[in-house]
């Protein structure tokens, strides 16, 4: 009999999925957040010395991943993967694992830096991060190596953004500048021979690309047609 019992539950601003980052570090957001350990447990003295860490292991359970299927389409790619082969957080047992920089230990609370997990994500493990044993730069990484590294230029027209949340607009370039063709991981279809259009909860962009520039033409809130 196997029983798992989370121990704390991350404090994070990403509250959708789009919100956070497909990997720690993969982007610039690097925003705060907070792991509480639960009381009454004596976490306080476990988490001594971890402090002299710049980074820590933090195993995670995706409470959000309800199924799992033994191939999955990935963000980074157009081909169906073994999901052992990938990142998904839809798996057999869908626990996370995640590298963060530790920005201060205090009583049983540890702010971290550069994590990808959603608010409310229980935690189950903490692991100090150790480069000689952890850090294996030289290691092929399988399909991922194959993969074209094009980097795009989005262009937005100036005021044509000034009614838009500005983490839609952000999350806007992140993706086009990464991948800007059609995908229905990232909510990105064709909507005429040469216009495209990508979808995050109710606003919608349409663009066109041409080379590596990418031009966003308008966009747009559904509530609003």
């Amino acid at each position: 009999m196997l029983s798992i019992e989370p121990i704390g539950v991350v404090h994070s601003p990403y509250q959708a999925k789009y919100d956070a980052p497909r990997q720690p570090d993969a982007d610039d957001r690097h925003a705060l957040a907070t792991i509480e350990l639960f009381a009454g447990r004596n976490y306080e003295q476990a988490l001594a010395d971890i402090e002299g860490f710049d980074r820590i292991w933090v195993l995670g359970w995706f409470h959000r991943a309800t199924t799992w299927k033994p191939r999955v389409l990935v963000p980074r790619g157009r081909q169906k993967r073994g999901v052992f082969a990938t990142r998904s957080p839809h798996r057999p047992n869908p626990i996370s694992l995640t590298a963060c920089t530790v920005q201060r230990v205090h009583g049983r609370f540890v702010e971290v830096a550069s994590i990808d997990l959603l608010d409310q994500t229980p935690v189950l493990d903490l692991k100090p991060y150790v480069a000689y044993a952890d850090a294996f730069p030289e290691s092929r990484a399988g399909w991922l190596d194959d993969l074209p590294t094009t980097s795009y230029t989005v262009a937005i027209p100036t005021g044509s953004s000034d009614h838009v949340p500005q983490d839609i607009v952000q999350h806007i370039i992140r993706v086009l500048e990464h991948d800007p063709w059609p995908h229905p991981y990232r909510r990105i279809r064709q909507i005429s021979d040469t216009v495209y259009e990508i979808a995050i909860r109710q606003w919608r962009a349409t663009y066109t690309i041409e080379s590596t520039s990418v031009d966003v033409h308008a966009i747009t809130c559904l509530t609003d047609r």
